[in-house]
C-alpha cells in the first residue's frame, strides 16, 4: 500500500511539474516593443474579454512604417502632417512580410483619383466585396465593427483623411464565388458613386484542377472573376479595384500553388489591377510555426481568420494604400481623360458583359406562385444571412412565375439560373422543368459536392424560351448520393445569350449539354 501512495505522488508531482513548465515555455512571453490584449487570438465564438479564461494570452511586435525622407525634408507642412496620419496606422506584421504580401504596383491612375479626393475633402464611397471572411467571419459578431480587417482599413480611411466623408458598403455574401457573384454585382454594388471596390474571392473560388495542376486555365471560375471584374470597371465613376487574396494552409492544403490564386492573379494582371496576398505573406511563416504565425494563432477554423488574422490581412491592405497614398502627396494628381479607363478587350475570348436581372431576397418570394413543402428560412448565424427556400424531404415542389421576355432577339437564348447550395453533407436532387408559357427540356442539378470542405452557392444553368409568364418549378427527388435530400434555392437569374455565342462559352456549353438544348 505504502508502494503504491508513493508512486501517486511521484506521478502528481511529476504531472505539476510538467504543467509548470508549460507554462513557462507558452506563457512567458519574449521581450516586445507593445502588448495588446485586444488582439489576442482567439477561437470564432469567444469574445475578446474571455480570452484570460482560455490560456496565454499571446503579445504582438506593433510597429509603424517611416514615411518617405522626400516629405520629411522638403514637403510642406500640410503634406508632412498628412505623411504621418497616411503611417500612424500600428501594424502587426514585419515590414519584410508586409513587403511579400503586396502585389505589383500595376496602373494605379484609378486609385490615384481615389486618393486626390480625399486630399481634396471629397466624399468617397468604398464597398468591400466576397465572402464570409469579408462579412467578418471569424471575429465574434459584437467585435466586428473595429477588428474585423474591412473595419480595420475604413478606420485607416477616416483617421488618416478626417475632413472627407467615407462612406462604406460590406457586401460580404458567405459562401459564394466569383461567378455567382458577377450575375448578380448590380444587385449587390449598384453603380452608383463607388469610388474603390475591394474583391475577395480567390479562396472561395475553386483552384483549377488538383493541387493546382490543370491543362486548361479557361474554366467557368476564371470566367466568372473575369466578368466581375470588367462590370465593376465599366462603373459610372471607374472605381479603382483592389484583389484580396485569402489564403488558408488548411483550406488550401501546404502547396504554395494549391489555390487558385495564381490563375486569378493573371485576370488581376491583365487589367492593371493593385492586389494583396495572404498566402506570399504567411506562408513560410506559418508552415515553420514561427510565434503568432501557426496556423492555430490566427485561424478560428480551417479557413477564417481569427482576430489575430483578421489585423494580418488590414495589415497588408493598409500597407498598399500607404504606397500609393503616399504616391498622391509627391506627386499632384492630373485629370485623365474618359478613355483612360477604358477596359481593354476580355480576356478569355467572347467573355463580355450581358445584361442580367438576378432575383435574391425579397424579390425571389416576390416570384413564388406556390411552394409545397419548402420553407423561406435563414441558415445564417452571428449576424451573417443566407436566405433561401429549403427543404428536407423528396417529392416536394416549388413553383416560380417569371417573365423571359424582352430579348432584342426572339430567337435569342435566354438562360435560367437556378441559385442553389452546394454541400459536403445532406444534400439531394432537384429536377427543374417548364410547367407552362414557356418551353425547356427538364433537367437534374445535383447539391452534393463532397470533394468540397465548405457550403457554397452555385448557378444550375437551363435554356428556356422567352415568354411574359414562364412558369416552372423545382422538384425535390428521392435520389441522391448523400443518403439525404435536402435542397436550397437562393436566388435566380435571367440573361439573355446570343445563340452563336452560347457555342464559344463554357458555361453556357455545359448548359446546352445538360438540358439538351438547341442553340443554333
Amino acid at each position: 500500500m505504502q508502494t503504491f501512495w508513493s508512486w501517486r505522488y511521484k506521478l502528481r508531482s511529476c504531472l505539476v511539474s510538467l504543467c509548470l513548465g508549460w507554462l513557462c515555455c507558452f506563457c512567458v512571453a519574449a521581450p516586445y516593443e507593445s502588448i495588446r490584449s485586444d488582439e489576442i487570438p482567439h477561437d470564432c465564438d469567444i469574445p475578446v474579454e474571455w480570452q484570460g479564461w482560455y490560456g496565454c494570452k499571446e503579445t504582438l511586435v506593433i510597429r509603424q512604417r517611416a514615411p518617405s525622407i522626400a516629405v520629411q525634408s522638403r514637403g510642406s507642412p500640410q503634406r508632412r502632417q498628412l505623411a504621418e496620419r497616411i503611417y500612424a496606422y500600428e501594424a502587426a506584421l514585419p515590414e519584410d512580410l508586409l513587403q511579400q504580401g503586396i502585389g505589383p504596383p500595376g496602373n494605379t491612375n484609378r486609385l490615384l483619383k481615389v486618393f486626390n479626393k480625399l486630399m481634396t475633402g471629397l466624399p468617397v464611397s468604398l464597398s468591400f466585396i466576397g465572402g464570409s471572411i469579408t462579412e467578418g467571419g471569424g471575429v465574434p459578431f459584437h467585435d466586428r465593427p473595429p477588428l474585423s480587417f474591412t473595419g480595420k482599413v475604413t478606420n485607416w480611411f477616416r483617421d488618416t483623411y478626417p475632413n472627407s466623408s467615407v462612406r462604406v458598403q460590406n457586401a460580404g455574401v458567405g459562401g459564394v464565388t466569383s461567378l455567382y457573384y458577377a450575375q448578380c454585382v448590380d444587385m449587390f454594388v449598384p453603380d452608383e458613386d463607388v469610388d474603390l471596390v475591394f474583391v475577395d474571392f480567390t479562396l472561395n473560388d475553386r483552384a483549377s484542377g488538383i493541387m493546382g495542376k490543370s491543362s486548361e486555365p479557361d474554366t467557368p471560375d476564371r470566367r466568372g472573376y473575369e466578368l466581375l471584374l470588367r462590370k465593376l470597371l465599366g462603373y459610372r465613376q471607374h472605381p479603382a479595384i483592389i484583389a484580396l487574396h485569402s489564403w488558408s494552409p488548411f483550406f488550401n492544403h501546404p502547396s504554395f500553388f494549391s489555390t487558385a490564386e495564381d490563375p486569378v492573379q493573371s485576370i488581376v494582371a491583365y487589367y492593371g489591377l493593385q492586389s494583396v496576398s495572404m498566402r506570399n505573406a504567411l506562408f513560410h511563416s506559418t508552415w515553420q510555426r514561427r510565434q503568432n504565425f501557426k496556423g492555430s494563432q490566427w485561424l478560428c477554423d480551417n479557413i477564417h481568420p481569427n482576430t489575430l488574422g483578421h489585423r494580418y490581412y488590414a495589415d497588408i491592405i493598409v500597407g498598399l494604400l500607404q504606397d500609393v497614398a503616399l504616391q498622391a502627396v509627391l506627386h499632384p494628381y492630373e485629370e485623365l481623360e474618359a478613355s483612360q479607363f477604358d477596359t481593354p478587350p476580355p480576356m478569355y475570348d467572347n467573355n463580355l458583359e450581358s445584361s442580367t436581372t438576378c432575383l435574391r431576397g425579397d424579390l425571389l418570394q416576390q416570384r413564388v406562385y406556390q411552394a409545397v413543402g419548402w420553407n423561406w428560412v435563414d441558415e445564417g448565424r452571428d449576424g451573417r444571412h443566407k436566405y433561401g427556400y429549403v427543404t428536407d424531404e423528396p417529392d416536394h415542389d416549388i413553383i416560380f412565375v417569371v417573365n423571359t421576355a424582352g430579348c432584342p432577339n426572339p430567337s435569342t437564348i435566354v438562360t435560367l439560373g437556378i441559385g442553389h447550395l452546394k454541400s459536403y453533407e445532406r444534400m439531394g436532387q432537384a429536377l427543374v422543368s417548364c410547367v407552362s408559357g414557356c418551353t425547356c427540356t427538364p433537367t437534374v442539378f445535383d447539391g452534393h459536392n463532397p470533394a468540397s470542405l465548405a457550403s457554397q452557392e452555385f448557378w444550375a444553368y437551363i435554356a428556356v424560351s422567352q415568354a411574359e409568364q414562364c412558369v416552372f418549378e423545382v422538384a425535390s427527388l428521392t435520389s441522391t448520393k448523400s443518403g439525404q435530400n435536402k435542397v436550397k434555392v437562393t436566388s435566380l437569374l435571367l440573361t439573355c445569350m446570343d445563340p452563336q455565342d452560347a457555342h464559344e462559352i463554357p458555361i453556357f456549353k455545359q448548359t446546352a449539354a445538360t438540358v439538351g438544348a438547341t442553340v443554333n
